[in-house]
């Protein structure tokens, strides 16, 4: 099997992406169930800080943090516009911000290491943003509705927008399942281990939950029909033991568990509540049911999760949109919409009411937790305003390497980055030259085999610890399995490692020829060898202009075992080593 995609030629940074602290995308999480283990303030009597951008906006929109920087965007009606803002966290100050043109409607779809992702609703492009200075590291064409999506990250960082995994460094997708949806665009799509959820179905044929591999785009399964309305918009939320909870518009609401196989319904409640998110103790949030007789209620609900019973509610005056859970089961739920629009922190009974902080047309600026409890309110106008606990608790474990794509034996710096003052720290680095170190800013770490490798750190203080592992974080190269030869100069050619490694039964092979290359047409050869050398597969054989490439070789019929694969053209040579397991 092969499959060639024709992009520009980038070279970017690898990655990897987590969210103990950080708010990275639309229900902070890939289960989009606003559960944080970040402490938020419990006052907002006084402003941590306040600043007024020189953009207006006619609503507040999302807020996405990553470590000591949140970005969100300002948008005008008329001329309908919008530009997102990279802002510090601790004082608000404007780092840059971005607009690709005088048209431009920017919003902000997501934040972790790698990049700031934002859409652009005009042209319908999805950009990756420097996190230094905004500018563009690649694009993409994206139907989405970048109001309230939000994009999701697998494991490494890849970017996972609408049945669509993109690679982080090019942009590519790496995979593209074209299910169909009622109403699109549209958003919903949760992510629990390595599947993808969603719901498939056209505005006149049955509406059902799908299940796609995260590796390899695959559909895996779908449920039974899910009777309700022709179109469905209600969100899908996933709880922390892997429930799904979904909604139908002008329906029930269900619980799915997924079995490996298929999908098992747990219960079904009639009607059917709309789930926005779980608490602390595994309870549900939602708001106004399909029910006739409570339209025109606005309220927000505490229901069982063994079978959808209503045990609390509270009147919110206006419909709960969004929906956080902290780490001391504090409730926060944003309004928005109206010139009524507030946050109010609740108890998780909902029978008290911390605080309430009035945001008018707080649109799509749902609660976001971050660093060190820091929340952030975004309304219409120019103001911003942050609030922060005055607390001792223990701490919210963080960190990040000064680059996660290495070759063998080049070193590389972790730096801490936990919430809460840590003041001793334990760090493992399985593979490594240093397994283990208790340094807060550990150094010169290497590794001497090629591979993928996670990372752990435990962060200390005199209140207690926290753990925070990032399985696939640090990637290491083979550097002897890179040769140039001849009198072509590095650089003019490039041959990636493929993706996955290890894999089963197909993986993609990623490689680019740039425009310096001696012609504007290259003979290229990818050949693929076992480890006797023994050629396997010609994957391409044929002249090609500059650009980037991905061929997929589908390894089905071969054993498991080390396998190369090697780029020519001319004078260059290039060859890399990957493991199929079976």
């Amino acid at each position: 099997m092969k499959k060639l995609i024709l992009l520009s030629a980038l070279i970017l940074f690898f990655t990897a992406a987590a969210n103990s602290q950080n708010w990275i995308t639309t229900g902070g999480n890939l289960q989009r169930n606003g559960i944080s283990e970040i402490t938020g303030p419990g006052s907002v009597a006084s402003a941590y800080w306040t600043v007024n951008s020189t953009n207006t906006t006619a609503w507040g929109n999302s807020v996405y943090t990553y470590n000591d920087k949140f970005v969100t965007s300002r948008v005008i009606l008329s001329p309908y516009t919008g530009r997102v803002e990279l802002r510090n966290i601790n004082t608000g100050a404007l780092i840059w911000e971005k607009m690709i043109n005088a048209s431009s409607r920017m919003y902000a779809v997501g934040f972790n290491e790698d990049a700031v992702y934002a859409h652009d609703y005009n042209t319908g492009i999805l950009y990756a943003l420097n996190v230094s200075d905004g500018s563009v590291k690649w694009s993409i064409t994206s139907d989405m509705f970048p109001g309230n999506t939000g994009l999701l990250f697998a494991c490494d960082g890849d970017p996972i927008d609408k049945g669509r995994r993109i690679n982080k460094n090019t942009g590519v997708a790496r995979w593209t399942n074209n299910y169909t949806i009622p109403v699109g665009p549209d958003g919903g799509f949760c992510i629990y281990g390595n599947t993808y959820y969603h719901w498939t179905g056209s505005v006149v044929t049955p509406k059902k939950l799908i299940a796609i591999d995260l590796t390899t785009g695959a559909t895996k399964y779908t449920s039974a029909d899910l009777p309700g309305d022709g179109d469905q918009e209600n969100d899908l939320c996933i709880g922390p033991d892997g429930t799904i909870y979904i909604c139908r518009d002008g329906g029930s609401l269900y619980a799915f568990r997924d079995n490996g196989s298929a999908f098992v319904q747990q219960w079904v409640h009639t009607p059917g509540y709309v789930v926005k998110g779980v608490g602390k103790d595994g309870t549900l949030y939602a708001s106004n049911i399909n029910d006739p007789s409570q339209q025109g209620n606005s309220n927000v609900y505490r229901l069982d999760p063994a079978n959808g019973n209503m045990l609390d509610s509270a009147q919110t005056r206006t419909p709960m949109v969004y929906f956080a859970a902290g780490a001391d089961s504090t409730v926060y739920i944003a309004t928005g919409e109206t010139s009524n629009g507030r946050y109010v922190a609740f108890s998780p009974n909902l029978q008290t009411v911390k605080w309430t902080l009035n945001t008018p047309y707080n649109y799509y600026s749902g609660p976001s937790l971050s660093k060190d409890g820091i929340f952030i309110a975004v309304g219409s106008g120019t103001e911003i305003k942050a609030y922060k606990p005055t607390i001792n608790i223990k701490p919210v474990a963080d960190f990040r390497a000064s680059k996660t794509l290495i070759s063998m034996s080049e070193p590389i710096s972790f730096f801490d980055q936990s919430s809460f003052s840590p003041v001793s720290w334990s760090w493992q680095f399985p593979g490594s030259n240093t397994p283990v170190s208790t340094q807060q800013n550990p150094a010169n770490i290497t590794y001497s085999s090629s591979g993928t490798y996670q990372v752990t750190l435990v962060a200390a203080n005199a209140f207690g610890n926290d753990t925070l592992i990032r399985t696939c974080y640090i990637t290491v190269q083979n550097e002897t399995g890179i040769s140039i030869t001849g009198n072509e100069i590095p650089g003019k050619y490039e041959l990636e490692q493929n993706y996955p490694n290890p894999f089963n039964p197909a993986t993609t092979i990623q490689f680019s020829i740039m425009p310096n290359a001696k012609a504007q047409m290259s003979k290229v050869e990818l050949t693929v060898f076992d480890v006797l050398g023994k050629k396997v597969e010609m994957l391409v054989n044929e002249e090609m202009e500059p650009g980037t490439y991905e061929v997929s070789w589908d390894a089905s019929d071969y054993p498991s075992g080390v396998y190369f694969y090697t780029l020519t053209s001319g004078d260059f040579k290039q060859t890399k080593k990957m493991l199929l397991i079976k």
